[in-house]
């Protein structure tokens, strides 16, 4: 038998062991060339994945691979609801000229174990981590929630967030928390196996070309109704079924609006008068007075429920609207999403691995240094910082300007003195979104009408 037939039977024996008796390995190479589409590897050679657009059908073969066929919805006893993320494995390799990517249900050499599967209590591995389907929201009990059909929590720090998921640990319940890096880089390599692509808006775009500016001013006066009168100029940004919030004329953009919180249910353009557009929606009525202004906030939760592909988008795919990664709404735009576990002081990252010690502004045990010190330049992503100890943690350690289809494509923002984490961007991010806009810039006190968070329980 020749050479090249000894391999081939090699290459087959070892692909059908894997299928037999392991778990197969998904994987995609990169060069770290401009381009960010990836190469795919191991057993997702030959795969493919499409999205879907409300209730357009898209295929995936992913949806028949290990791992991502397990991922599924549930709800717990407090009536959150979680997509069930199973028990998997990740290898990351990083040198000059190359950086890969591995997941798979076996721990073969070289594969970490996502510290959001691991139980510190009893040392032991956890079958699954039960991530929130929606953004949170805030229920009875000062409690972190993840139901549909409400408005996520904003105005709030992470300090706050991170109280008000572990709120939920009472009456006998265990393992509630806001989201974490742990989480973050578990789905963020879910998603970048799948797709193939470092940038996940050339597949999704997210809801990212929203509006957020002061200068959508109320052009006439309305007296108790549900009403903003605009320019046409203005109201052509806006679309029906956007969330909105209107601002009284002297506040600041950031801050708590008026009103919080309403869908957009009409669009009139030339109406009362040439020139003019009426914004209708819901809720109740309000004043509204001229120079008062309005700008879009993050979408009202439950809208994939409109979506019947895996992934996807509703209405269509031009930052207009949110997506959904496997069920989990608004995985990176729409709003941006506190990360928990990371603390930074002058671009050097600390990390911590158990949910139970996170604290923001701590830079000692039971944090952790990693051993690279973040770029100091706010730009676009080239390069990703690498700690072979600490392989979860990736933060950007080189950038360009321009950057929007090239290397990483998601911007990086930055800060010296003691920072917090943000992740994804939110619903005025434009192309800087996706799953590698890491916002370092914000200390653990502010809030902003733009910063939500996310509720993750572990089945302790």
């Amino acid at each position: 038998m020749s050479l090249w037939s000894l391999n081939e039977a090699k290459k087959y024996t070892d692909k059908r062991l894997r299928e037999l008796d392991f778990g197969k390995i998904y994987g995609v190479y990169w060069d770290k060339g401009e381009n960010p589409a990836l190469t795919r590897t191991h057993d997702a050679i030959g795969m493919s994945a499409a999205v879907g657009i409300d209730g357009a059908f898209a295929n995936n073969d992913f949806d028949n691979a290990e791992i991502y066929r397990e991922i599924g919805e549930v709800t717990d006893s407090l009536g959150n609801v979680f997509i069930r993320i199973p028990k998997f494995y990740i290898r990351k390799t990083d040198g000059a000229g190359f950086k890969t990517w591995q997941i798979s249900k076996t721990q073969y050499p070289g594969f970490y174990l996502p510290w959001c599967f691991w139980d510190f209590s009893t040392n032991a591995e956890l079958p699954y981590i039960d991530v929130g389907k929606y953004k949170g929201s805030l229920g009875a009990g000062n409690k972190l929630q993840s139901i549909p059909d409400v408005y996520p929590l904003s105005n709030t720090n992470i300090v706050n967030m991170r109280t008000y998921a572990t709120n939920n640990n009472a009456g006998g319940l265990a393992g509630y928390q806001q989201l974490d890096i742990h989480a973050v880089d578990m789905l963020r390599t879910l998603m970048i196996v799948e797709f193939a692509t470092l940038d996940i808006q050339s597949v999704m775009v997210g809801f990212t070309n929203g509006r957020y500016d002061a200068t959508d001013k109320a052009v006439a006066a309305t007296e108790t109704g549900n009403t903003i009168i605009v320019t046409n100029a203005t109201g052509a940004n806006y679309c029906v079924g956007q969330t909105i919030s209107i601002h009284l004329a002297d506040a600041t953009i950031s801050g708590l609006p008026n009103t919080y919180g309403r869908t957009i249910t009409e669009i009139e353009v030339d109406t009362p008068e040439a020139g003019q557009t009426t914004i209708t929606f819901d809720g109740d009525t309000i004043n509204v007075a001229v120079n008062d202004f309005m700008l879009n906030t993050a979408w009202k939760n439950g809208f994939s429920s409109q979506i019947a592909a895996s992934s996807g988008c509703i209405v269509a795919n031009d930052g207009k609207y949110p997506c959904v990664y496997r069920g989990i709404e608004s995985p990176f735009g729409d709003m941006w999403q506190f990360v928990d576990g990371v603390n930074i002081t002058d671009r050097q990252v600390w990390i911590c691995k158990n949910a139970v010690s996170y604290a923001s502004n701590v830079f000692a045990s039971p944090y952790e240094q990693l051993n690279y010190v973040n770029a100091n330049t706010t730009n676009y992503v080239k390069e990703m910082g690498f700690d072979a100890t600490f392989p979860f943690a990736e933060f950007p350690v080189a950038v360009i300007s321009n950057g929007e289809t090239q290397y990483y494509c998601d911007n990086y923002y930055q800060d010296a003195g003691q920072r917090i984490a943000l992740f994804g961007g939110f619903w005025y991010s434009g192309m800087s979104a996706g799953l590698s806009f890491w916002g370092l810039t914000f200390a653990s006190s502010p809030s902003g009408v733009s910063l939500g968070g996310r509720l993750l329980k572990k089945p302790l």
